[in-house]
């Protein structure tokens, strides 16, 4: 379930003109920005859940899943080049995710944009996106 998930949000990803490198990530920011790679780039990291109490196994529990994606966008003239950019794919991104059916699992939220790093003409963008209850077996 989990890689399911993460691997349509990759291919909805991909979709948006801009991204030139669309992948999983699992890791710190810190050695993702030394990675070589094109930009801009979006990682997914699957961050998590949360489950609600569930009194006995076998009896099925909600969850709710967090995904953070990882926005990089280097400009090399200017941070505020850089920024304007990544304002287009964050809002891109919010287009493409936001009430993304992916199976029996459920839709996407956004949940969370924050700022990870600026330096340079290096930007770095957290956007969290959450499936919120997800029926999940306790076998």
């Amino acid at each position: 379930m989990l890689e399911t998930i993460q691997n349509d949000i990759i291919e909805q990803v991909k979709a948006i003109k801009d991204i030139k490198t669309a992948a999983a990530w699992q890791g710190d920011v810190d050695s993702l920005l030394k990675m070589p790679q094109k930009m801009p780039s979006l990682h997914v990291v699957y961050q998590g859940a949360r489950f609600e109490p569930f009194d006995q196994v076998g009896e099925p529990t909600i969850s709710s899943l967090d995904y953070l994606l990882i926005l990089i966008v280097q400009n090399q003239k200017s941070r505020e080049d850089a920024s304007a950019a990544a304002y287009t794919i964050i809002e891109s991104v919010r287009d493409q995710l936001t009430g993304h059916q992916i199976g029996a699992y459920g839709f996407l939220r956004p949940k969370l944009e924050d700022l990870l790093m600026a330096e340079g003409g290096i930007i770095a963008y957290g956007l969290t996106y959450s499936m919120e209850n997800v029926l999940v077996a306790t076998e």
